[in-house]
């Protein structure tokens, strides 16, 4: 193997995956032609080498089933996301739901040719295919994430009691949506292409498919053949796990609910609130508190099951310096105040630790008044609040850093040419199929970009035209290395904070306008990163490039205007909505967004970071970002084979992301449970972590979704409540009755 080869490519795998993952023969030049496999062993414990092209794909009974969920669970996600314990389907009961659909049209569909001129297509084309199964469950996922462009539209009524009606909401949806799905395309070869873009996520999925369509990847016949006792057939496995998983929510979902935080520090003292901010997993730091409760993990990360170890080992360090060190010490210690207010929360306040009361510093026009503000109170919020704004600014100065310094000779050579003598098998068979040109996503972009002008000069933004282009750059320039992170983890990195920032820097005062602004950079990224996710999938399941273009943009039009239109019934019918009056129809996540507006918007970074502030020292958070991962790196090549090599700033700073508001005991669940499986269960029984890993992470994932369905509309939906027991009092949900009080004891927002 050539020195170069070994000194850039290898190692370039390697700092992510365990090098028993990496055969180093596939990625080498010399060896192209022998190339049976990925180079990566997760990969090929999910996905075969191999491809059909004779198996139907964007059949009538595709597009009829896709139009049907995407429409189902668009409209069921929007509705319950109001809530305060929002119902939210994931995909996967989709995919799960298609199967049998599918194979219904396959029976009782005609044999029947339609033709219309030139072109023609049948109504049944024989038995229900895989392709035509992930092409639905594509554009299903298109409309089955809650688009954030709605909780904004929510904000601007709620907050600010601006409404822009069903047009100037649908093109602010629809343009940022869209926007992204063209910069995914640019940046496909660089997000897609490459065998180290990995997206682990993707591979849970693609083992269900191949379960549920008896297709068995190489890796997984070579366990069998090798390794005794790997007799039971995966179908028969995910059969048994499913139902294991679906019976098991029934006790954490609605028999016990107390399951989803067991914080027994709290038992010890319940009347203490150090006791309590020390134990408690929900609204605390969550020492030795834990969770039995899948769908508390799989709602802030991605399945444990599905990451490597080394990317969860890393996250879990970042949590603990972060959240178990450095909180507590700037907490205890009284730093910006910090005892004045709770330990754990997003709310704001004012310097005597009461709410901050908005609508003193507000002019008619939504606008701050600066004399108000001046005589009322500086904004504060909690240290950790705080602290994880750090976080964030760390985490992106080291993403920059990081992706010049381990990525940036690749995506060079990825700029001249999109084809590279280390492209694996699945990318050299995905050579098969005519690949999107440049100029439809570029099409796709320019009128997106222009429907995006049109929106904000028609209707009342607060943001000037110009500034549009400086949201879009942002998020341009940041989608590459925000991206290349996520495929590695299945965790994005926000940039929320820094569109934020600079709108805010750019017309402090303005919450509308930093709102939209926001829109079209931040969430820009976070749909190009969704979609650049389904095309790595359909890259894994060899599903023509043209048609997974089509199938993504209907999916994504038509959740649009249902999400939309489901919004919009909920606000005009529901008295109160987004209040606690309305309860359950709190509308927690467009709180968060509220909070954000107030923060960055009305006040601004400029007060906020201002000298005199308690907060001026967190810009700097950023610059320690872009330098740390400077000494990491020149360790690594200093010493190539220690451990050193592992170590990712980015994805160090990832495993305090979620948190405000995801509960704090999930962290070490989930990192607890990754152990297990991608370390011990995989290095100790290699055989069986190779064919059953991806098939129980798929059974867990859709056993507890579909059992929350049936929970949710069987009984909370008819108000057909548990007795109430020890178990499921809310009163002793947290076991930490003082959690979500300030040092003194005393909790304003209660």
């Amino acid at each position: 193997m050539s020195e170069k080869l070994e000194t850039e490519q290898v190692p370039r795998l390697k700092e992510t995956f365990s090098e028993s993952s990496i055969n180093e023969k596939a990625v080498s030049p010399s060896f192209v032609e022998s190339i049976e496999d990925s180079p990566i062993e997760e990969v090929r414990a999910a996905v075969p080498p191999t491809d059909n092209t004779d198996l139907p794909t964007a059949t009538l009974r595709a597009w009829l089933w896709g139009i049907i969920f995407s429409c189902a669970i668009s409209f069921t996600n929007q509705f319950f996301w109001f809530r305060a314990n929002p119902l939210t389907i994931k995909v996967i009961v989709v995919q799960l739901l298609a199967f049998p659909a599918g194979k219904l049209t396959e029976k009782i569909l005609p044999n029947y040719e339609f033709k219309l001129g030139r072109f023609g297509f049948n109504l049944n084309p024989g038995p229900f295919g895989v392709k035509e199964h992930v092409l639905i469950t594509v554009m299903a996922n298109a409309a089955a994430t809650s688009f954030d462009a709605i909780d904004i539209i929510v904000v601007q009524k709620i907050y600010y009691n601006q409404d822009w009606g069903f047009g100037g909401g649908i093109l602010l949806v629809l343009t940022t949506s869209l926007i992204g799905f063209g910069f995914a395309g640019i940046l496909r070869r660089y997000l897609v292409r490459p065998a180290s873009m990995v997206w682990p996520i993707n591979l849970v999925n693609a083992t269900l498919f191949h379960t549920l369509h008896q297709q068995v990847p190489k890796d997984v016949k070579d366990a069998e053949a090798t390794v005794s006792g790997l007799s039971m057939s995966r179908n028969k496995f995910f059969l048994i796990a499913f139902i294991a998983s679906f019976v098991w929510y029934f006790f954490p979902g609605y028999i016990i609910p107390v399951l989803t935080s067991i914080s027994w520090i709290c038992w010890i003292k319940k009347d203490s609130v150090l006791v309590s901010q020390l134990g408690s997993g929900i609204n605390g730091l969550g020492l030795g508190s834990f969770t039995l409760d899948w769908s508390t993990l799989s709602a802030w990360y991605p399945s444990a099951l599905a990451i490597p170890w080394v990317v969860e080992a890393n996250m879990l360090a970042g949590f603990i310096f972060f959240i178990y060190i450095l909180v507590p010490i700037v907490y205890y210690t009284n730093t910006w105040e910090a005892k004045k207010f709770p330990f754990y929360n997003t709310n704001q306040y004012d310097i005597w630790g009461n709410k901050f009361d908005r609508q003193r510093v507000l002019t008619p026009n939504q606008l701050l008044n600066d004399t108000a503000y001046e005589d009322y109170s500086p904004i504060r919020i909690t240290s950790f609040f705080a602290i994880c704004y750090g976080q964030g600014l760390v985490a992106l100065g080291a993403i920059v850093t990081h992706t010049i310094l381990y990525n940036g000779k690749d995506i060079w050579n990825r700029f001249k040419s999109a084809r590279q003598d280390s492209d694996d098998i699945h990318a050299r068979l995905m050579d098969n199929y005519k690949e999107v040109p440049d100029w439809w996503y570029a099409v796709l972009f320019v009128c997106s970009l222009g429907a995006g002008f049109a929106t904000i000069v028609v209707y009342p933004s607060d943001m000037p035209w110009w500034s549009l282009i400086i949201a879009v750059i942002l998020a341009f320039i940041w989608l590459l290395p925000v991206g290349i992170i996520t495929a590695i983890t299945s965790q994005a990195p926000t940039i929320s904070m820094i569109t934020e920032w600079v709108y805010g820097a750019i017309a402090p005062g303005h919450p509308i306008g930093n709102m939209i602004f926001k829109t079209y950079g931040y969430i820009t990224v976070r749909q190009a990163l969704l979609f650049a996710q389904d095309l790595k999938l359909g890259h894994y399941m060899k599903i023509p490039p043209r048609e997974m273009f089509s199938f993504q943009v209907v999916g994504t039009i038509i959740a649009s205007f249902v999400s939309l239109g489901t919004t919009n019934y909920l606000m005009n019918s529901i008295k109160g909505i987004c209040t606690k009056s309305a309860y359950p129809w709190t509308c927690p996540n467009m709180n968060l967004f509220g909070a954000s507006s107030v923060i960055w918007g009305l006040i601004g970074p400029g007060k906020f970071f201002a000298s005199n502030s308690l907060y001026a020292f967190l810009p700097y958070f950023l610059l320690i970002g872009f330098l740390l991962p400077v000494p990491f790196w020149l360790l690594a090549r200093r010493y190539p084979k220690s451990w050193v090599r592992h170590i990712s700033i980015p994805m160090v700073c990832l495993g305090p992301l979620p948190y405000p508001p995801a509960p704090t005991n999930a962290a070490t669940t989930w990192a607890a449970v990754g152990f297990v499986f991608n370390f011990f269960i995989k290095r100790r029984y290699n055989g069986w972590w190779r064919k059953y890993n991806y098939v129980l992470s798929a059974a867990l994932d859709s056993g507890v979704a579909v059992s929350a369905i049936v929970i949710f509309f069987a009984f909370h939906y008819s108000n057909i409540n548990f007795p109430t027991w020890w178990g499921n009092n809310p009163d002793s949900i947290d076991q930490c009755p003082l959690a979500t009080a300030n040092w003194a004891g005393v909790d304003v927002y209660s």
